[in-house]
């Protein structure tokens, strides 16, 4: 499951559950965004087995919003 997060540091975490009722601690998959104005990722998993996270953010000083992503690795 992957979610926006935000307290500061802003961003997007990701927690993993075998069976969607116990559930990992927080991994951070991004922190560095500039406020609470982001979040709603959608991530999918890659043939490779990485992952893609995909989310909105406003960023510092702008007037509209953009789409930014992240490849990641899930990590045992």
């Amino acid at each position: 499951m992957t979610y926006g997060y935000r307290r500061p540091p802003f961003g997007n975490q990701v927690r993993i559950s075998e069976d969607g009722r116990k559930w990992s601690a927080p991994r951070t998959i991004s922190d560095d965004g500039a406020s609470v104005d982001l979040g709603y990722p959608s991530t999918v998993q890659l043939k490779d087995g990485t992952f893609v996270t995909v989310w909105y953010e406003l960023p510092r000083n702008a007037a509209n919003a953009v789409l930014r992503q992240a490849r990641w690795v899930l990590e045992s």
